[in-house]
């Protein structure tokens, strides 16, 4: 058998999550098939230049996310080579996200403003209480947060939009997001005004005004992606 001899040395921060890495990057791309064993520990120890508990660790989370399988004295084989959906959600770029957003939520709000009825309203009128809830105790959390943005996406009428919500919020659920969140919306600084720009988006979808909350959305995603990079 011949493995591959194209994995990189690794630094000394996080060694594991950077040895799992290249090997589910070398899995995916080919480079090893279902059933074929990997490289044994010792070799591997060599390859990334590391001693044997970070290749156990990496070894053992690509067991656990289910790409090998380890054979009592005989090794480690792999048994899957395409990533799942939880892979691919988890490792999605921020900025990604963001531009994600700024596509499709001015249109969503803009669907939601023509298509809301009565009961969606008192809905909505629910939600923007609690905004205002939150403007009094000078808090930010993602719950309403989370559940305004679904809320219009359902009510826009289009299955796929809010399919398409609901994967992007569940790409949010990741530390890096998390670590934006602290630095951006949840601050003091930014606190009051993104929640201002909630309550004029709701308000222009409660009243009908398909346009404008087209154009609050648009000015609220913009402004998300300006504190991201401030």
């Amino acid at each position: 058998m011949v493995f591959l001899q194209s994995f990189s040395p690794v630094t000394s921060s996080k060694l594991y999550i950077q040895i799992y890495t290249q090997m589910r990057d070398a899995i995916i791309a080919g480079h090893y098939q279902i059933g074929e064993q990997l490289p044994s520990e010792k070799e591997l120890c060599s390859m990334f230049q590391v001693s044997r508990v970070p290749v156990r660790e990496a070894l053992s989370a690509l067991e656990l996310n289910g790409f090998v399988e380890s054979i009592r004295g005989a090794g480690y084989y792999v048994i899957r080579v395409t990533p799942s959906v939880e892979d691919l959600i988890s490792e999605v770029d921020p900025q990604d996200i963001i531009q994600a957003r700024m596509t499709l939520e001015p249109d969503i709000a803009r669907e939601a403003a023509t298509m809301i009825n009565d009961a969606q309203r008192a809905e909505l009128r629910d939600i923007i209480e609690r905004f205002k809830e939150e403007a009094k105790e000078d808090a930010y959390t993602t719950t309403v947060d989370r559940e305004f943005h679904l809320f219009l996406a359902k009510t826009s009428g289009n299955t796929l939009y809010h399919m398409m919500v609901e994967m992007i919020f569940k790409t949010m659920e990741q530390r890096m997001w998390d670590l934006i969140l602290k630095r951006t919306v949840a601050t003091q600084k930014y606190r009051e005004r993104n929640n201002q720009e909630h309550l004029h988006i709701a308000q222009a979808v409660l009243d009908g005004h398909a346009d404008n909350a087209y154009t609050f959305m648009k000015e609220h995603m913009e402004r998300l992606h300006e504190r991201y990079w401030s």
